[in-house]
């Protein structure tokens, strides 16, 4: 009799570990369909733009009938002189340097001196720079006559410097000059400081 006790109760617990473990896998399952919580955070408004670069010569961005420099009846002493405005109407700090042409033979007989002047002094054919020269500017017409691409000038946002050009006719110029005149063309080029 104590056998079959012993049997009995061996049946009632292998019975009640059987109804645990599989009440234990229906939880495992059970509690596998259910979500963790979450949450999210939307970050926007953030906006990103480029700036521009604006070089500006007297407040516009081309000089198609520039004619302060021009001088008629010109003679060896003579001399003509006009200031222009150089501008940074961007909103990137930029350097700028200035190359020139002028034609014929009188164009490389001219001499030429740029100053930080506001205005010229004289009148006339007598016009002129009365300032002193600029560092890093030519004394003729030609490449790098303001600056120069590995040495350009340098101009804040907003920032603005002026540029006294003073043309002359050496004393020295020769006979041969007469009657002749010269188309000058000044080239600013601009880039973002690096």
């Amino acid at each position: 009799m104590a056998d079959k006790r012993r049997t009995r109760r061996s049946l009632r617990s292998m019975r009640i570990r059987a109804a645990l473990a599989l009440g234990a896998v229906a939880c495992v399952g059970v509690a596998g369909t259910y979500a963790y919580w979450t949450d999210s955070v939307p970050v926007s408004g953030v906006t990103i733009s480029t700036g521009t670069l604006d070089l500006k010569i007297n407040n516009a961005d081309s000089l198609p009938n520039y004619t302060a420099l021009n001088l008629t009846g010109m003679v060896p002493g003579n001399s003509s002189a006009a200031v222009l405005t150089v501008r940074n109407g961007g909103t990137v700090p930029l350097t700028y340097y200035a190359d020139s042409t002028a034609g014929g033979t009188l164009g490389s007989a001219f001499t030429v001196k740029i100053t930080a002047d506001t205005a010229t002094g004289g009148s006339g054919s007598s016009k002129t720079c009365p300032g002193s020269t600029l560092t890093g500017t030519g004394t003729s017409f030609g490449n790098n006559l303001i600056g120069s691409s590995a040495n350009p000038r340098s101009l804040a946002v907003s920032g603005s410097e002026s540029l006294c050009i003073q043309v002359t006719l050496p004393n020295s110029a020769t006979s041969s000059l007469q009657g002749t005149s010269s188309n000058v063309t000044l080239t600013f080029n601009a880039e973002q400081v690096h």
